[in-house]
């Protein structure tokens, strides 16, 4: 492995009030142990699709999730002469699968609880990664979803998607990168071990590893825009039952992406809240690295995020702008910008954790 040390690069502006509005965000992440559900299932006479469960590889994950879903779809087309398509949900798995499914001529309209802006993928931090996720499924499987979603963001690269190319570091191994690495070399650049972390106040070896970083508040906006000019709707419509859903929905085929929602549609008792909370800081042009270290440092073109807190079996949003008082500390210490700060209990590196990967599930039917 090349081991280099690097010059300095600037050091964020960690001023934070948490009493702006808008300063502090919380979200929470639809987790599912074993794997994530992709898979169909007839139901009174429907052909569901279940797309879900991705804890915080959501927007990572996407765009292959839709490719396996349109394959799905299609699939079920050869006998059947369906021409209209309804999906559940307009986070970025439903908009992507919306997205997919009008390349095979369907008319798609989206029902959904909430409105993209409201979703929590438009809540979440953006770096691409396989994080927040299980990944107990057939490898050959879950190599494709994870090639197809790279490559797709990174052919996105300048078209107005908000996806760019950065540099990442840690202080110790990302195994959430590492894992994609082992999996498919060559589609990421090999890690570099660094003898420090280019940063003031930094003194102990870390690695390097190149990404991308993908902004949901121009990501999502864009994915509607499209599909709204390709004649897609997004009607909001809460649904409180399966039931309601199979009586409100006349289409044969649905599109399950409703994230946390398919615990109580569908009885997923599988599915795990993992709340978040994010801090908001001004935007700073000038950092144009992500940083991960018992949290994470994401610096985009509408804010310095700072992120990263898993509060396991919590579904509700309450805000709390002590935690993200406490988040910027976190970080600042790390820079020499605040006195330290005693890491939480329930606390992770972002996306520095382990997922395993088991090759005994698999992701259709």
């Amino acid at each position: 492995m090349h081991v280099r040390e690097l010059t300095n690069l600037p050091t964020p502006d960690f001023t934070f009030d948490p009493g702006v509005p808008g300063a502090c965000v919380t979200g929470v992440r639809p987790y599912r142990e074993g794997t994530f559900r992709l898979n169909s299932e007839r139901v009174s006479g429907r052909f569901i699709v279940h797309n879900y469960g991705h804890g915080g590889a959501g927007i990572s994950l996407s765009w292959g999730c839709a490719a396996k879903v349109k394959d799905i779809v299609r699939q079920f087309l050869t006998s059947s002469p369906e021409t209209e398509v309804a999906v559940l949900g307009a986070g970025v798995m439903g908009l992507t699968a919306a997205t997919r499914l009008l390349e095979l001529g369907l008319k798609v309209k989206i029902f959904a609880a909430r409105k993209p802006v409201d979703t929590t993928s438009f809540k979440a931090g953006g770096q691409w990664a396989v994080s927040v996720v299980e990944t107990a499924m057939n490898q050959q499987d879950l190599k494709a979803i994870i090639k197809t979603s790279y490559t797709t963001f990174k052919d996105s690269i300048g078209k107005g998607f908000g996806v760019h190319e950065r540099p990442n570091y840690c202080p110790k191994p990302a195994e959430g990168l590492d894992m994609v690495l082992d999996l498919l070399p060559g589609l990421l650049p090999a890690r570099e071990r660094l003898t420090r972390l280019p940063f003031q106040n930094h003194t102990q070896p870390g690695f390097l590893y190149q990404t991308l970083l993908v902004e949901p508040p121009v990501f999502l906006p864009r994915l509607q825009r499209d599909l709204e000019t390709r004649g897609v709707t997004i009607v909001t419509k809460t649904f409180a039952t399966k039931a309601d859903i199979l009586a409100a929905v006349p289409n044969k085929i649905i599109v399950n992406c409703t994230g946390m929602g398919a615990k109580k549609l569908w009885n997923d008792t599988k599915l795990v809240g993992v709340r978040g909370y994010l801090a908001m800081l001004p935007a700073q042009p000038a950092l144009q690295y992500l940083y991960s270290r018992n949290g994470y440092l994401f610096p985009r073109s509408d804010h310095v995020v700072i992120g990263g807190t898993p509060d396991w079996n919590k579904e509700d949003e309450d805000l709390n702008p002590a935690e993200c008082k406490k988040l910027v500390r976190l970080i600042a210490a790390a820079f020499g910008q605040a006195a330290p700060v005693p890491m939480p209990v329930n606390h992770i590196d972002h996306p520095c954790n382990r997922r395993l990967v088991d090759p005994r599930l698999s992701v259709s039917d």
